[in-house]
């Protein structure tokens, strides 16, 4: 195995991403040796935007469902075969983008000089609402490098560890390193992505109903997720920004394509199979027939009939009292343990 230099590679999966892009594309042009991007049939113009970056190395994802194991192993056995072994890889999504110190910090050069077998684990901050404000969370962080020395990776259908993590590896904890998560500035998106998610968790039987109608609760306001919330640090954009980096533009959309997906998992499925998900604040009858009249197939050909209003807030009233008590139990044995 020739070692030699290590390169950083990053590994993104996209699907009508061109909201942020630019963005993602300009700043890992500036720290990364490869961009290896999995597109998933965007339509939103994405596909132009990759041409633009000489780094960028697109390869297709044509599956039509959700996959996040399918993707991760797509994007690492590219980059072992384009670029081998020994090298950094950076699984980062879209909307994560490097601070624009991190690259000053000493734990930088702790990332380029960790051994074989390493896992990177780094912050993500979230923007809450726009860039002014971001939510901060305590602990190490979440696991988005590997210093690749070919180990297996193992991924799930959903929520997926992006990178592998055998039981030998070393774990470096890279605090001084921020990747700057946009999830949470667009809010609607972000429910839209949630109804979907609950689907899918639906199918997969991997989550159960009360766990779902948690995570995924349309009625969430994102207050008090988190550790703390604060005031975004301007060093994080700063460096960007110097260099011609739009980092504080947001912008939405009338129709998010994880709705799209998800009426079509409905003409798959049925709709009654998702009567007690937490996803009918949505009016899906009224984006169906819009679709259709606007050319859209593969998508429910008989009217999408929402459960009843009672039984919905029946439904709700149950699973909050059963998760709030289930939370508050816990803070109690937590307070009696200390």
């Amino acid at each position: 195995m020739d070692l030699g230099h290590k390169k950083i590679i990053v590994l993104t999966p996209v699907k009508n991403e061109a909201w942020i892009l630019e963005r993602f594309l300009q700043v890992c042009s500036f720290f990364a040796d490869h961009i290896i991007i999995a597109d998933q049939l965007s339509t939103d113009g994405s596909l132009e935007i990759y041409k633009k970056y000489s780094k960028v190395k697109v390869i297709k994802n044509e599956k039509r469902v959700y996959n996040e194991n399918e993707r991760q192993l797509l994007l690492i056995s590219t980059a072992r075969r384009l670029y081998g072994l020994g090298n950094i890889l950076l699984a980062i999504d879209a909307d994560e983008i490097l601070a624009a110190n991190a690259m000053l910090t000493d734990d930088w050069q702790k990332m380029i000089e960790a051994p074989l077998g390493t896992v990177l684990y780094f912050e993500k901050p979230t923007f809450y609402k726009s860039t002014n404000t971001v939510i901060r969370y305590d602990g190490n962080g979440w696991p988005l490098g590997y210093v690749d020395d070919g180990a297996e990776h193992k991924p799930s259908p959903i929520h997926s560890t992006r990178i592998p993590t055998p039981s030998y590896a070393a774990k470096f904890y890279l605090k001084e390193i921020k990747f700057l998560h946009y999830a949470l500035a667009r809010l609607d998106a972000q429910f839209s992505k949630m109804r979907l998610y609950s689907m899918i968790e639906n199918i997969n039987c991997s989550k159960s109903l009360r766990v779902r109608r948690r995570d995924y609760n349309s009625k969430n306001d994102f207050k008090t997720e988190g550790d703390r919330h604060e005031i975004s640090d301007s060093k994080w954009f700063a460096g960007w920004e110097r260099r011609g980096v739009n980092m504080h533009t947001i912008s939405g959309s009338d129709l998010y394509w994880y709705d799209v997906e998800a009426l079509e998992m409905f003409k798959t499925y049925g709709v009654r199979r998702f009567y007690q998900d937490d996803i009918w604040e949505h009016d899906w009858e009224k984006m169906r027939v819009s679709l259709i009249k606007n050319g859209s197939k593969d998508l429910p050909n008989t009217p999408i009939v929402p459960p009843n209003i009672i039984y919905r807030f029946i439904i709700r009233l149950y699973f909050n009292f059963i998760n709030r008590s289930i939370k508050d139990i816990k803070r109690i044995i937590k307070i009696i343990k200390r």
